[in-house]
């Protein structure tokens, strides 16, 4: 009888806080991917792959492409993918993953740390065991896993500066909670798209976020004319005030306008006139959307068609449905 191979888990560092250390320039990221590795505990019969892949603490959208394709590539040889990597574009980067990878079979969970690897809150330590056990327990697709937390990524915000609890799923319940190597599941996770796994990673940049402030004036909107694509932060509601409308407006020829709130809790309705009134005129809501994702799926929409018809009924697929859930999720 062929013996089984070992289980897999392959660990690609990003930099970030988690691998920082202190300098006369502040805290730099300098840890290798095999020195966070040796902070895990790994189960009995798991191999860990350790892989530097980046060392700094912001990643950029060139980088969520390198990343999604390397995971990607990775998808028949690894049992699950932990990512580590700096907390302030992390939410970004988890939203870009759960787009470029509609069918992940593999389970990918992104952490960080406030504090360092080294520090002695441990902090940093706990973060990585739990995200190597939801990344070899949990079905396939996009995860993070922060301060005990599991959430979709793709509803994932960072939400505080400082504390050890430094995201939330504003709009969506945590999946559940992990501690001590043990998994409890309070929701189930959301079904994969069907079909066979694909990479869609193509990404157009050229979208630019207004947020609108009392003193903005419709001539402070006319620059933003050169992108193709806007994220409009707007109030509470998705409202805008009426004087900008009509500058609004003219922004939504040949280009994608999204309208979504400086509010991090709440999905949109765009009930006052303002608001109404921009939507009305063809633009198109953030709906119950993070910022990050919202900001991130207009590159993407617009990557994926050139035809703004195309990318319109891209953005809106993500804004419309709920995603289904799995069956029954056991405790591990």
């Amino acid at each position: 009888m062929k013996p089984r191979r070992p289980r897999r888990l392959r660990l690609l560092a990003l930099g970030g806080t988690i691998a920082c250390v202190p300098s006369r320039r502040g805290l730099v990221p300098r840890l290798r991917a095999r020195e966070l590795a040796s902070a895990l505990a790994a189960p009995e019969g798991v191999a860990v792959e350790a892989r530097d892949f980046l060392r700094r603490t912001i990643v950029f959208p060139r980088d969520w492409q390198a990343l999604a394709a390397a995971i990607f590539d990775a998808r028949d040889d690894v049992d699950g993918v932990v990512v580590t990597l700096g907390t302030d574009t992390l939410a970004h980067a988890a939203a870009a993953l759960a787009l470029m990878l509609p069918a992940t079979p593999t389970a990918v969970v992104l952490t960080g740390a406030m504090t360092p690897l080294r520090a002695a809150d441990g902090g940093a330590r706990r973060n990585l065991e739990g995200a190597a056990c939801v990344a070899l327990a949990a079905p396939g697709g996009i995860y993070v896993v922060f301060d005990g937390q599991i959430l979709r990524g793709a509803s994932v915000t960072k939400t505080r500066s400082a504390a050890a609890a430094a995201f939330e799923s504003p709009n969506e319940p945590p999946l559940g909670r992990v501690a001590g190597g043990r998994i409890r599941w309070r929701h189930r996770p959301p079904l994969l798209p069907s079909g066979a796994p694909r990479l869609a990673s193509q990404l157009d940049t050229r979208v630019a976020t207004i947020t609108l402030e009392p003193q903005t004036l419709p001539d402070d909107l006319a620059p933003f004319a050169r992108f193709r694509g806007l994220l409009v932060e707007g109030y509470g509601d998705g409202n805008v005030p009426t004087e900008l409308v009509p500058a609004l407006t003219r922004l939504l020829r040949g280009r994608l306008v999204v309208l979504a709130s400086r509010c991090t809790y709440g999905a949109l309705h765009h009930r006052y006139e303002g608001g109404a009134a921009l939507v009305g005129a063809g633009a198109l809501s953030a709906g119950a959307m993070t910022r990050e994702m919202a900001s991130v799926r207009l590159m993407w929409a617009l990557g994926q068609s050139r035809n703004l018809t195309a990318a319109r009924q891209l953005f809106r697929a993500g804004s419309q449905s709920a995603p289904r859930s799995r069956g029954h999720l056991k405790r591990v």
